[in-house]
Order: C-alpha cells, then sequence, then structure tokens
C-alpha cells in the first residue's frame, strides 16, 4: 500500500518534513493520547483514533503504510530532528528506529507487508535518495535507473515485488518495478511522456501510478503483470488524473482534475472495468484525493475545505465519506488503510505539531 505526504501538483510525491513542512517547535505527546472522533450524518462512524510516539527526544512524526496485522510504518523525528524510517507496534504503544542506509542521516519507510518486509527511502547528507527495502536482516540499498539522483519505493506485493519512481541524470522522475530479487525495471509511460511513477501494485502484480507530459498534464496507467500499460481515463471535463493504488479485485483509487497553478482535485475510484466514479466529500469541501483502497472496497485519503484545510477521511465502498479524528484544529490525512479497515495517517495538534496517527474501530 503507498504513499504521501505532501503530493505536488506535478504528481510527485515527497514525505512531509524535509521540505521544513514539519521543521518547527512541535510539542512532545504521550503515546495513547485518544482523539476526539467527529462523525458526519453517515451510517458509518467514525473510528477511533491514537497518536503514535516519535521516537527519543523526537517531537514529530507521520505514519504512512499499514499492514494487516496492525503493524504501522512511516517515519518519526529523532531527537537530532531528523527524520528516520520506523515501525510501530501493532497496539501503537511501541516504535522502532529502522534507521538509515551506511553514511545515510535521513529515511522514511512507506509500506510494510505481513512477512514485516518493508520499502521507502534513505537520504544522504546531499539530500540523494536510495530506495530501501528492509527484512529481518536489515536495510538493502534497491537500485535506481543509471544516474538516478532521486529513487524510492512506495509499495510491494506478498511476493515481494516492490514498485515506486526513479529519476533520470535530469531529476525527472520515471516509473520501476524491482523484482524480488532486487532487479530494477522500468516502467512504460506514454508516447512522448517524460515523466510517471508508480504507487502501488497488488499481489496480482498488477501496479498504478501516472504518466506526464512537460506541461503537468497527468494520466493514470494501470500496467498489468508484464508491464503491458493501460489509460484510466479521469473524470468527466478534466485532463488528468493520477492513481495512487489499486486491490485485489482491481479496483484503483486516486484524484483527478485540470491541469494548471491552481487544480479542482476531486477524488475517485476506478472500478475493475476502468469506470472512474467520484467520491463523496464532507459538507462543505470542495475537493479531495483517495490513497488506498483495500479489497472489500473501504478507501482512505482526505477532502479539504475552499481555504485548503486537509481532512483525513475513510470512504465506505457505496462512495459515502466520514471524517476520521483530529487532534487540534489542523491538518489531517489518511494514507493507507487494512483490511480491518484501520488507517494509517497524520494529525495535527492544536499548537501546530504534526502527529502520527492511527485510526481504528
Amino acid at each position: 500500500m503507498p504513499n504521501l505526504l505532501a503530493v505536488q501538483r506535478t504528481g510527485r510525491v515527497r514525505p512531509v518534513g524535509r521540505d521544513g513542512l514539519v521543521r518547527r517547535v512541535l510539542a512532545v505527546l504521550a503515546a495513547g493520547v485518544t482523539l476526539a472522533a467527529t462523525p458526519l450524518a453517515s451510517a458509518h462512524a467514525a473510528p477511533a483514533a491514537t497518536v503514535l510516539p516519535p521516537l527519543p527526544g523526537g517531537t514529530f512524526g507521520v505514519a504512512f503504510g499499514i499492514d494487516d496485522n496492525g503493524v504501522v510504518v512511516g517515519y518519526a523525528g529523532n531527537a537530532a530532528g531528523q527524520m528516520h524510517a520506523v515501525r510501530w507496534s501493532a497496539d501503537g504503544r511501541r516504535v522502532k528506529d529502522l534507521g538509515t542506509l551506511p553514511g545515510d542521516v535521513e529515511s522514511v519507510a512507506y509500506t510494510v507487508w505481513e512477512d514485516g518486509t518493508i520499502v521507502g527511502m534513505s537520504a544522504g547528507p546531499d539530500e540523494v535518495e536510495d530506495a530501501v527495502k528492509w527484512t529481518r536482516y536489515g536495510a538493502v540499498r534497491l537500485p535506481g535507473l543509471p544516474g538516478a539522483t532521486d529513487t524510492r519505493a512506495y509499495g510491494i506485493n506478498e511476493h515481494g515485488t516492490a514498485v515506486g519512481i526513479s529519476s533520470t541524470p535530469a531529476g525527472v522522475h520515471r516509473p520501476v518495478k524491482w523484482s524480488p530479487r532486487g532487479k530494477v525495471v522500468e516502467l512504460a509511460t506514454l508516447p512522448g511522456d517524460p515523466a510517471g511513477g508508480v504507487g502501488g501494485i497488488n499481489d496480482h502484480g498488477v501496479s498504478v501510478g501516472y504518466s506526464g507530459t512537460p506541461g503537468g498534464v497527468l494520466t493514470s496507467l494501470r500496467w498489468a503483470a508484464d508491464g503491458r500499460p493501460t489509460v484510466l481515463a479521469p473524470l468527466p471535463g478534466d485532463d488528468s488524473s493520477h492513481a495512487s493504488w489499486i486491490n485485489n479485485k482491481g479496483v484503483a483509487v486516486g484524484h483527478s482534475f485540470v491541469a494548471g497553478d491552481q487544480p479542482l482535485i476531486r477524488p475517485l475510484r476506478w472500478e475493475a472495468d476502468g469506470t472512474p466514479t467520484v467520491l463523496e466529500l464532507p459538507p462543505g469541501d470542495t475537493g479531495g484525493s483517495s490513497w488506498a483502497i483495500n479489497d472489500a472496497g473501504y478507501s482512505t485519503g482526505y477532502t479539504h475545505s475552499p481555504g485548503g484545510q486537509a481532512h483525513a477521511v475513510r470512504w465506505a465502498p457505496d462512495g459515502t465519506v466520514t471524517k476520521l479524528g483530529v487532534l487540534g484544529a489542523g491538518a489531517a490525512e489518511g494514507y493507507q488503510i487494512n483490511a480491518q479497515g484501520d488507517v494509517a495517517g497524520y494529525t495535527t495538534s492544536g499548537d501546530g505539531a504534526t502527529l502520527a496517527a492511527l485510526w481504528k474501530d
């Protein structure tokens, strides 16, 4: 299950934190703080939420991935203020620093599989990023394309096949897939499109992501296990979309928009036959995106108010939406969702702290 972060309008995904989004004075919260739920008038009750602890001496964190055992991964600040990839126990009480590749200073974990395998990225002082796979034996670098300046692994399936991005020497992201043994293969984009990326892969080897033009128009793609791409259409009236995740039934989620400086981004779901369907927004919100979907058809992501304030949400299989609980008046997003409907993401405290969060029924 992959992704996010602060999504830039080019479709590029960057972890919250490196660009100073959480580099501020944050309040240290004790682990296990219960958040107030804010359910909508809906048949689906909002799940309870807890804050996941940072590393000792740290003050911030974001949770990205969650497996069906309830284990959560993401990053947390350490005593030096650096982002380090971490794994939280299923009860949310224990946090483990996964470390970095030798010589690196920061890292992020995006997805965890039930066997304990985790994928993400590790970065050195020069901010060059390498894709990483953590196993019980430690961190292993996943190779990038020749001359790549940034490589990240966002998702992994039960067979150990991983997907993500690797840049050209000029810094343009390209979609890639790694075999279980770590061999990297570049996936096709549309003819003439220089950019692309892959966010998620299911257990059948089918993956989704995007192909991008120099002008910022994005076309969602679904790659078959053999690498053949198929276009996923945006919502009617839009010219761009970004597919983030695909479940084992072939249903994908993401967002749709008209390319431009300040696009109106709408959350959507693609049915297995590729038909796009808009997802419901809470009253008063104007846009959003879905980052992940489980096999039961529940998905998570965010919606936002006209002013841009993000709200963590969960969509039911029928497309109806429920807001998730928050700690303060700040932003919140859900990133991945497991088979039980538990959601990993972040919330913001009243004094501006960005905190890893876990929402459970």
